[in-house]
């Protein structure tokens, strides 16, 4: 069976894992950038080559103000609404602050995008913290940001070792104890213990970009244990090479194991489809059928309204 976006695009979606200043259709970010980004989209040897080829020439110094950052938020919402996502995760990266001039004006800007879209979309942003600038660094800005109530969930990224989670330990413990969702992005490129090890130092209810916990069932026996759900983004797995193909992605073998599984656009600007569009292939690949797709949408989507 065949599959197209027009099979997915009515069904309600959550999108869990979205960078926000990167969650956009291409054809959007070149109209509002006014120049185009040469040989992309395509696939990529790793995020090194994300960060070097693209967002440090091109992204980042485009992004300057504080308009340019709400600009980039408005774009990204507007595109998930199109795609009849209802709820949004949408992170905002803590390194804007810096743009907006201080920890008070980016939540003002937040709080702003969230009012102005409250009756199309569910709107519940999330701090993205970058785990390689460290946690000295990050609390001049993070207290602040944390305490101010708009962001409902915080996803630490580029942690690489056991030392990093542990610092930032006391941040998470804070999150739990205020009702914010934690995540790690820890799936794609790290070993299933040492994922078993991040989440059991910290603390974790979702693990993004999570299908390498499938090559180890005493480590999914654990996170299914401790109820820990799954943001898996099919695109940039493939895109990025953790997984060699759409047929070869181990999200099946997640399902069948019994994770709730969110499927996730991860940056849509950089990887080209749209949650609908990756229902799809998965389709398309062999992986599901239409009606397993759509139970996996409405099995997040559920979940996420009880929150």
């Amino acid at each position: 069976m065949t599959a197209s976006f027009a099979d997915f695009a009515q069904c309600p979606k959550t999108d869990t894992m979205n960078h926000l200043h990167l969650g956009m259709r291409y054809a959007s970010f070149t109209s509002w950038a006014g120049f185009y980004i040469p040989d992309f989209p395509r696939k990529y040897l790793g995020l090194s080559d994300i960060k070097d080829n693209i967002i440090t020439p091109y992204t980042a110094p485009r992004c300057k103000t504080p308009k340019d950052v709400q600009d980039l938020f408005t774009l990204s919402i507007q595109d998930a609404i199109a795609d009849n996502v209802k709820i949004l995760e949408g992170s905002v990266a803590a390194s804007f602050v810096e743009q907006c001039g201080g920890a008070a004006n980016l939540v003002e800007l937040v709080k702003k995008e969230k009012e102005r879209f409250c009756t199309k979309i569910d709107f519940r942003p999330e701090l993205a913290i970058d785990g390689k600038m460290g946690s000295e660094h990050l609390s001049k800005w993070l207290p602040e940001l944390l305490s101010s109530g708009i962001f409902e969930s915080i996803a630490l990224y580029g942690v690489e070792n056991a030392d990093a989670v542990r610092d930032f330990a006391p941040i998470f413990a804070f999150a739990e104890t205020s009702g914010i969702k934690r995540k790690i992005s820890a799936g794609a490129v790290l070993d299933p213990k040492t994922i078993q090890h991040f989440c059991e130092m910290a603390g974790v209810d979702e693990i993004q970009c999570g299908q390498n916990v499938a090559d180890d069932e005493n480590v999914m026996k654990c996170l299914r244990a401790h109820n820990v759900a799954l943001n898996i983004c099919f695109e940039s797995d493939v895109a990025l090479g953790s997984s060699p193909s759409y047929q070869a992605h181990k999200i099946r073998t997640l399902v069948d194991f019994g994770f709730r599984v969110n499927l996730c656009t991860h940056a849509m600007l950089l990887f080209n489809k749209s949650n609908s569009e990756q229902c799809a292939e998965l389709v398309n690949s062999g992986l599901f059928g239409v009606n397993e797709v759509k139970k996996i949408l409405a099995d997040s989507f559920d979940a996420h309204l009880k929150r």
